[in-house]
């Protein structure tokens, strides 16, 4: 998972940076985790390999902010996907409990994930940079 999780972080940015710098401008939107930003019951190699996707953020948007390349990662919470483990199952319960089972933010869909990694790439955040924007529904919160 770690190397998934960051070695294509790095190897995608690594690949894209020479046209952008030749450009002279341009958007890198990577996509780490809420769990990436605060920790959390993750498991520890998910926790963190989000961790590192929010610093080679960091680094780039620093690196390059000059070069007129910016850099922002998305830090969802839970998106519905096709992996996706039902908060109400026994094994949720088991984990969290039931209070924490009636409290649980919506989880998101892959469009509104995909709205805010537009809102970072689009002229809109033309000053952002090296910001790790969070689209988790409240997570935090809990």
């Amino acid at each position: 998972m770690f190397r998934v999780n960051v070695t294509a972080v790095m190897r995608l940015t690594r690949a894209v940076l020479p046209r952008v710098v030749l450009a002279g401008s341009g958007a890198i939107v990577n996509v780490s985790s809420e769990a990436g930003r605060r920790g959390g019951g993750a498991d520890v190699a998910y926790t963190a390999s989000r961790h590192a996707v929010i610093g080679l953020t960091r680094n780039t948007s620093v690196r390059y902010a000059a070069k007129g390349i910016r850099s922002n990662a998305v830090a969802p919470g839970a998106v519905t996907t096709n992996i996706e483990a039902p908060f109400t199952s026994a094994l949720a319960g088991e984990a969290h409990g039931p209070i924490l089972q009636s409290i649980v933010p919506p989880i998101a869909t892959a469009e509104q994930l995909a709205a805010a990694i537009t809102r970072l790439d689009s002229d809109d955040s033309a000053n952002v940079t090296g910001t790790i924007l969070a689209s988790d529904g409240g997570w935090p919160a809990i």
